[in-house]
């Protein structure tokens, strides 16, 4: 009996774009309703260039659901973060 996961996380880092949203693709593909594309840091707009990306290829197909930004302590410092959930139609 294999369970649904309704939303996964991608942390977005140095790899190229192209390669993140292959890895969204496939997961759409596999039946999840929502992906969460975070980032930290100075791959922040990293994130934002992947949904405008995907949102580029995809069109309708997907609809923006949620933005949230803030900050987490990380050893003795505090890193900022996006997260973009992305929807699919």
């Amino acid at each position: 009996m294999s369970e649904t996961v309704s939303s996964y996380k991608v942390s977005v880092g140095k790899r190229a774009i192209s390669d993140y949203m292959a890895s969204i693709a496939i997961i759409f593909n596999q039946g999840a309703k929502s992906v969460v594309i975070r980032g930290y840091g100075d791959n922040i707009h990293r994130a934002v260039t992947l949904y405008n990306a995907l949102k580029s290829r995809l069109g309708d197909g997907i609809r923006l659901a949620n933005v949230r930004i803030g900050s987490e302590r990380r050893g003795l410092k505090y890193v900022s973060y996006i997260e973009i959930e992305v929807e699919r139609v």
